[in-house]
């Protein structure tokens, strides 16, 4: 907490001198080293080179690449002609990571996310009423290297609903990505239209439908140099199109012949 105090107090005090505030002149922060003083005051090298005796602190390991933060300093005078007071030390050395905001949830959806890819079955645009289109889609997570407030950090997306809609006012959600038809099983009278597993749609009147999938996304984030996944509030969605398909009817004749001798006949 009191790093990511620091911070805000810095941050906001650069504001304010670059927007001329009379008040910024009473105030200065710096980052230096800290002497490791056996004092009961803390002495920076902004009070001059650390006395060869004690030395300065050693920085703490932040991971590979990553440079840890000098210690905050601040001091303060009561007016523009007054002196400084000496520094006081506001934070000690502190890694990066450990004062970033957390990535949000309008972080996660203003990332390129790829829409689920979806395998329809069969894949022939033209069906007969009453006869299913089968669908499936993959459940891959996915990562997106990207920077928090210019600190490297990868964001894993990974699917946790499917919502499809099938272009003619039915809609069906699952949490599962749906598997191909068929599945390795045979289908028993009294079993559902389709095996556990796969979804499907039999379209029962004639027309041209475009169904589409929506996939829900849940996030977690990784900051570089470190081996704890974050978990972010919110989700994301991205929007797969599918063919669109056209639904026909199938006239049954009574015939004198087949359309092995008679290719051109009724119902061939």
């Amino acid at each position: 907490m009191n790093a990511k105090r620091a911070a805000a107090q810095a941050a906001a005090w650069i504001a304010a001198q670059a927007s001329g505030a009379p008040a910024v002149t009473l105030v200065e922060y710096a980052r230096a080293e800290l002497c490791d003083v056996s004092s009961q005051f803390l002495t920076s090298t902004l009070d001059g080179a650390c006395d060869p005796g004690d030395g300065a602190i050693t920085p703490p390991d932040c991971g590979p690449g990553i440079t840890p933060l000098l210690p905050l300093w601040s001091r303060t005078r009561t007016a523009e002609d007054a002196p400084w007071t000496r520094w006081d030390r506001i934070s000690d050395y502190y890694c990066p990571q450990d004062v970033l905001p957390e990535f949000t949830a309008e972080d996660f959806r203003r990332l390129p996310l790829t829409p689920s890819p979806v395998t329809p079955q069969p894949p022939n645009p033209n069906l007969l009423t009453g006869l299913g289109l089968v669908v499936h889609t993959t459940a891959d997570p996915q990562d997106h290297p990207t920077t928090l407030l210019g600190f490297p950090i990868t964001v894993r997306a990974t699917p946790t609903e499917f919502t499809w809609d099938f272009g003619d006012g039915t809609h069906r959600t699952t949490t599962h990505p749906g598997t191909p038809y068929p599945t390795g099983h045979d289908h028993h009278p009294g079993d559902p239209v389709y095996p556990t597993g796969v979804i499907g749609h039999p379209y029962p009147h004639l027309g041209t439908y475009t169904p589409t999938l929506t996939t829900t996304w849940t996030g977690q984030y990784l900051i570089t140099g470190t081996t704890t996944w974050h978990p972010i509030n919110g989700t994301a969605t991205t929007t797969s199109p599918l063919p669109t398909v056209t639904i026909h009817d199938a006239t049954s004749h009574l015939v004198a012949d087949n359309c092995h001798t008679n290719p051109h006949g009724p119902g061939c």
